[in-house]
């Protein structure tokens, strides 16, 4: 079997030395395969920052104006030029690693290997469940007759932008929980046959919060985990990484999370009671927030109030309690969670139509 690892468009994922970890972030996001390239002003590979190094240096509380040695790898795995695709394909699956730059004699970079698997998404057996049914409050009047995963965006529904999302990532199976306006939703994607995927639905007779209604799946002899996602996230992250990382770390649990950045307009003044220790002008006070996606395990599930109120933040909570394995997964991606109306303004402008 030939293998195809060997890209073309290599240098859109260059970056030089002397910058910030925000700009490699830029790369990352805008290229396509999860990695930057470091390189000196004379060519010659530095480091390379992937997308595991990404997540790791944000869970570090690393700065996005931190210099990006502090995220780089200094001494990746790399080939020489007169190696074949088949050959490097091998080196990437034996060592486990997803980018090999391609580097000459002169330790120039030439190149880049990307396994394949970052090309070609696999068809996935798990189901993603999509949390529709809530009344979309802070954004009246513009839900007082529709749902708010079904407000437009580019031309389409939030929802639509998540369901084809879905699909790309290699999800045929898709879950969506409705109460609010219900039928606006089921009538617009029926069974999903028209996305390519098959959709059903988690139907609540009352609001059950953003977990209540996965209580349905306790006694469907459910045995993957399951993706869940707001109805009003839209991102640009892969579902399918959150999924690696939960398998990867044997989890009964992950949380996506979301660097937010406060700007404190004042000089923050540090005491020691009426003693003078310190003055920090304008700092930027940066802590992860829930992002709204989740992993969540059969076992897991089963702690889920059976229709009843019960909330995402409660299950992980009583989770923890009972001494459940649990992580939290960074993102870097682009992601606005909509739920007022200047969110919606700045999705209309800031979120790309990518279908």
């Amino acid at each position: 079997m030939i293998h195809r690892t060997r890209i073309q468009d290599w240098k859109t994922l260059v970056l030089f030395e002397k910058n910030v970890f925000r700009s490699a972030l830029a790369v990352i996001n805008n290229g396509g395969y999860q990695v930057c390239l470091v390189i000196s002003k004379a060519g010659k590979l530095i480091g390379i920052i992937t997308d595991s190094d990404v997540r790791k240096a944000l869970l570090k509380g690393v700065c996005l104006e931190d210099d990006i040695s502090m995220v780089m790898n200094h001494s990746p795995m790399i080939i020489s030029p007169e190696i074949d695709e088949t050959k490097a394909h091998n080196l990437m699956n034996l060592n486990h690693i997803f980018h090999l730059p391609i580097v000459n004699q002169s330790n120039e970079l030439v190149g880049l290997h990307v396994a394949e698997q970052l090309c070609i998404q696999p068809s996935r057996e798990e189901t993603l469940v999509i949390m529709a049914g809530g009344k979309g409050k802070r954004l009246m009047p513009l839900t007082k007759d529709i749902p708010k995963p079904m407000l437009p965006l580019h031309g389409k529904p939030l929802l639509e932008h998540i369901v084809i999302k879905a699909k790309d990532d290699g999800f045929k199976n898709i879950m969506i929980s409705v109460n609010y306006l219900s039928n606006k939703i089921k009538d617009y994607f029926q069974d999903g046959s028209k996305f390519g995927v098959e959709i059903d639905y988690l139907e609540e007779e009352k609001p059950l919060g953003t977990a209540g209604a996965i209580s349905a799946l306790i006694n469907s002899n459910l045995k993957n985990p399951i993706v869940v996602t707001n109805g009003d996230v839209i991102t640009d992250v892969a579902f399918s990484d959150l999924l690696a990382c939960f398998y990867k770390e044997k989890l009964d649990g992950l949380m996506a999370v979301r660097l937010h950045e406060m700007h404190c307009p004042y000089g923050v003044v540090k005491t020691n009671g009426a003693d003078f220790i310190e003055i920090q002008e304008k700092p930027v006070f940066q802590n992860q927030v829930n992002a709204g996606i989740y992993v969540l395990s059969p076992a897991i599930i089963k702690l889920i109030k059976e229709n009843k109120h019960f909330n995402m933040t409660d299950l992980f909570i009583k989770a923890k309690s009972n001494g459940a394995k649990l992580n939290v997964f960074p993102l870097h991606e682009k992601w606005i969670d909509i739920g007022k109306h200047d969110d919606y303004l700045t999705a209309q402008h800031s979120i790309t139509n990518q279908d």
